[in-house]
């Protein structure tokens, strides 16, 4: 559900040509905030009305194992990802990945730490902000 409100949405407005919300960061808190409280809001009233009325969760526990079963996919694109950005960061993701496996836990959360913490050593810097520093340490 987060991936569907998180890129979903934003790529749907952008294919309608919508895209205030995406350059514009204020407006993007207040919109996600909106879109929050209404998915929110019609998450509530259903469970009020289904859940509260019986002795029956009405596959909200398959929903969240759907959720839960789905994001496994994302360890390896994770890795993919951090390996395309730095050798040294794919392969902080890899062993992190390792690790959450071995743990029985779901990679992905492994991949995107192990990643931080070697990217905490190697950090990956664009050459602008490579030239920016140099002109701020130069000045």
């Amino acid at each position: 559900m987060l991936t569907g409100v998180g890129i979903g949405i934003p790529a749907l407005l952008m294919s309608m040509g919508v895209d205030a919300p995406i350059k514009n960061f204020p407006l993007a808190l207040l919109t996600g905030g909106g879109i929050g409280l209404l998915i929110g809001a019609i998450i509530i009233a259903i469970r009020k009305f289904t859940v509260n009325s019986a002795n029956c969760t009405f596959g909200a526990d398959i929903m969240m194992g759907a959720g839960n079963s789905a994001g496994r996919f994302l360890g390896p694109l994770i890795i993919l990802s951090a390996t395309i950005a730095s050798i040294p960061v794919g392969i902080g993701a890899t062993i992190g990945a390792l690790i959450f496996y071995k743990w029985e836990k779901p990679i992905a959360g492994g991949a995107i730490l192990g990643a931080m913490v070697l990217g905490a050593f190697f950090p990956v810097i664009h050459e602008d902000a490579a030239r920016a520093i140099e002109l701020l340490l130069v000045a």
